[in-house]
This record gives structure tokens, sequence and C-alpha cells, in this order.
């Protein structure tokens, strides 16, 4: 017979739903008292992304432009609003931050037109704000954009942006710019289509708007002003199940292909990116931006020995490369995060309860923290501490969740493991890479150099499939 658990108490309850509320919330202010700042420990990151990014902006003469990337729930948007926090400290720096996703599409492809006709709306709505330029209508960059498409001798009516309101003043013509830009797939189709000859005298265009942008803030405020401008989100830019080739294809053509038009003259600014664009950092020519950031996973595992390069290339040693070796400086800072959100003794039992979990996780922390937020929903019925066969179901429904690889990807993700290089050669799609990075099947880190690792979630199931898939191949050879 089923022994009859006893009714968790309510005072137990209301305890876990604050700390599951807690664990969902995973970005927080940078002032928030339960924020933990791993970057300040030197066992844990070489560099503060807040602080290199604003000395950038700091040591760059008149105009900077930088990259800053990572997984999601990794902590960007609390280093860009702690960016904009240290910039503002001094007041000749006006600091906006655009969050491109209510402007632009985050599942079709993005052409250099959407994304500077959304980086201009975005600006200039950022900008109106009292502290800033004020609501003042002439300064909306909507209406803007209507009467530079008329001087273009570009029919405005046949994009529906005047046939119905001729006389009206050009701000309420652009009115549905924004909606259109964001909703409609067929009128961002027109605008590029109509567009087509115009590209370079629209980047002149929304680069002229920028200055003036500027310029108006240093009327307010002093010739000293400089004007930051943070454009968030873009790596939120990933398709769907029928266009994740494209969408990603897209972006990198964006960064790649027109870098110029992303240099605003006179104005600093700061582009979130898809983590996978790191690898085309290089290619993409480091003259063309002022600095790359990122936020990698935090470092629960470390690989012996450190990826030197010269054990590296010795025979044999692949295999011990990719063992797990537990960092505690890493556990350490994950259970200052996760204790800052509850008592994770009162809900775990005790710390190896927690490192198993956060080891488990692979150093990525919203995955952490989404598994401890089920376990405190699943204590709500079954009572604290949580038990060892509940954390294993957490772990298998965990598990579920990444198991979207063929055997024959499983080969690839199999070497990744092995030696911590994220080696692309013809045999492997670049555009698989970017799912994997998007989706968390590969998790990245850092040990001074950038090293990457399969999710230990599914490392043994990575194992399992790729001697099934060199199995298969043996057997079907001749």
């Amino acid at each position: 017979m089923t022994p009859v658990r006893a009714p968790v108490d309510q005072a137990t309850r209301a305890q876990l739903k604050l700390a599951y509320q807690a664990l969902l919330e995973v970005e927080l202010a940078w002032d928030d008292p339960r924020y933990v700042e791993l970057f300040e420990d030197p066992a844990l990151a070489s560099v503060n992304p807040a602080v290199r990014m604003a000395e950038c902006i700091q040591f760059s003469s008149s105009e900077s432009v930088q990259l800053f990337s990572g997984h999601r729930g990794t902590g960007k948007s609390t280093q860009l609003r702690q960016l904009k926090h240290r910039l503002e400290l001094d007041p000749t720096y006006k600091v906006v931050i655009c969050d491109m996703e209510k402007y632009l599409p985050m599942t079709d492809e993005i052409e250099v037109v959407d994304f500077l006709l959304g980086a201009a709306g975005a600006l200039s709505e950022a900008l109106a704000i009292p502290e800033l330029l004020g609501a003042d209508p002439t300064h909306a960059y909507w209406g803007r954009f209507v009467s530079w498409l008329r001087g273009q001798r570009i029919d405005v009516e046949e994009l529906g942006l005047g046939a119905k309101a001729p006389v009206a003043p050009e701000v309420e013509v652009g009115a549905n710019i924004k909606v259109s830009l964001k909703y409609d797939a067929d009128f961002r189709t027109q605008v590029r289509e109509r567009m087509r000859l115009h590209v370079g005298a629209f980047r002149t265009e929304v680069h002229d708007f920028a200055q003036d942008c500027l310029k108006r803030l240093r009327k307010r405020f002093g010739e000293d002003t400089q004007l930051v401008v943070i454009f968030d989100s873009i790596e939120h830019l990933r398709g769907t199940t029928l266009n994740p080739k494209e969408v990603a294809h897209s972006v990198e053509q964006l960064f790649r292909g027109h870098a110029e038009a992303l240099r605003f003259p006179y104005v600093h600014t700061v582009f979130t990116v898809p983590p996978w664009l790191r690898l085309q950092y290089a290619g993409i020519a480091s003259d063309k931006f002022d600095n790359y950031c990122w936020i990698p996973c935090v470092k629960v595992r470390t690989q012996p020995p450190e990826l030197g390069g010269e054990v590296l290339a010795q025979p044999g040693r692949a295999a011990e490369v990719g063992a797990t070796v537990p960092n505690q400086a890493g556990l350490d800072g994950l259970w200052r995060v996760a204790d800052k959100r509850g008592d994770m003794l009162w809900l775990l039992g005790d710390r190896a309860a927690f490192d198993e979990l956060a080891l488990v996780s692979g150093g990525y922390l919203r995955g952490l923290l989404r598994l401890l937020a089920d376990l405190a929903l699943d204590a709500g019925s079954r009572g604290v501490p949580v038990a060892a066969d509940r954390r294993r179901l957490a772990i298998d429904e965990l598990r579920n969740a990444y198991v979207g690889f063929s055997n024959r990807e499983a080969v690839w993700l199999q070497a990744i493991e092995a030696t911590g290089k994220l080696d692309i050669d013809d045999s492997v799609d670049p555009y698989t890479v970017a799912r994997f990075l998007d989706t968390h099947v590969l998790l990245g880190y850092r040990n001074g150099r950038d090293w990457y690792g399969v999710h230990p979630v599914i490392r043994e199931e990575v194992a399992r499939r790729a001697a099934a898939w060199q199995a298969a191949q043996a057997k079907a050879e001749p």
C-alpha cells in the first residue's frame, strides 16, 4: 500500500511560492539586493563586460561600435543596465536602451533597410522622455521617414502610408509604420523592393537623423554631451522550424555585409548579437567593430588539463580532456546566486544536492534556476527537503528537452565534447552550429580562451548515439 503523505503546511507552501517566483525572475536590476556580480570574481571571469564596454566608449574619441553576446539567460540585460548606470555617473553621457524586439519580427529574415528603419524609430522613441528630448512630435522619426520617401520620389500611398489622410501631418501619416514593420510581412517586402536603389541614401538619412538627435541633446545639455545607444534583443532573431538557416544567414549578412551602416558617426552604439556570430567575428573584420564582449556560462567543470595546446596535441588525450572535473569556484558562484533567491539548504537538504544540479546545468544560469523552480513547485505537494528521486525525475525532464539531434550530429558533438574545440569543416552545416548554440545543446566557456562542451544532461546520450552511428557505418562498409 502506498503511504499517505501528510499535506504540506501553509507556511511552507508560502515560502515555496516566494522561492518559485524569485527563481523564475531571471533578469534582475544590477542594484537588486538579490543580484550577485559573478564578474567581480577573478576565478570566474577575467573580464567584467560592463566595465570593458564602458571603457571602450570612454576611451574612444567621438564614436564607437561594439558587439555584445552570450547565451540567452546568462545576464546580458542586467549587464547592459549596469553599463548604462556606469556611464551615466558622468552626466555628459546620455544612454538609451532600445529593445529591438518591439520593432522587428524575431522569426523572419532581416535586411539592412528593415533594421535601420527600426533602429531610427526605436532611437526617436527612446529619446522622447522628459529627461532627454521630450515627446516633441517633430523629433519622431516615423513622420520624417515618410517625408524622406517622398523626397526620393517613392510612392508612399502604395505603401499604405498616406492614401487615406493626404492632408494629415506627417507624424499622423507615419503613425502605423512601427506596427507594420513588426507585424506586416507584405509591408516589409514592399519597402525593400521600393528602396532597392536607395539603400545607400537611406543609410545616410538614418545616420543624419542620429546626428540630429545628438545636436539636439547638446543644445539642451551642453556641447560635451555624448550619445550612447544600446540596441538590445537582436540575438532573439532565430526564425522558426521552417526558416532557421535563412534567418541566421540574414543576421550574418547584416553584420558582415553592412558593418558600415551600423557605425553611426559621432554616436556610440552597442549591438547584442547571437553567440554563434562569435565564430564569424574574425571574418567580419575587427577594424569594423571596436570591441566584442560575451558572457560565457559559469564554468562548473574544468577540462584537465586547461586546454593546453601542447597537451591536446599528444595522442590518446582527447577522452581525458573531455572528462568532468568539478570547478569549485563556479559551483560556489552559482550557490551564491541561487541562495539569494531562496534558502537552498531548506529546499534541497544539503549542499551536495545543489552541486549535483549545478553540474547537470552545465553552468547555464537560466537552466539551473528553471530546474530549481521546478523542484520548488514539486515540493509544494511533497514537502521539503526535495527527495533524491524527485531530483532525478527533474533531471530526466530536463534531458527530454535536449534530444533534438541526429545520430550523425552526435558524432560531431562528441568530438567537441572531447576536445573543447568547435571545429567546423565542409561536413558540418554552419547553421547547425547556430541551432545548437541557440538551443544550448552546446555551451560556451572561457579559460582565457574560448571552449565549448555538450550540455552535461545529454553527454551520455550523445556518446551513445555517436557510437551507434559509427557502428552502423562500420557495418555498412564492405
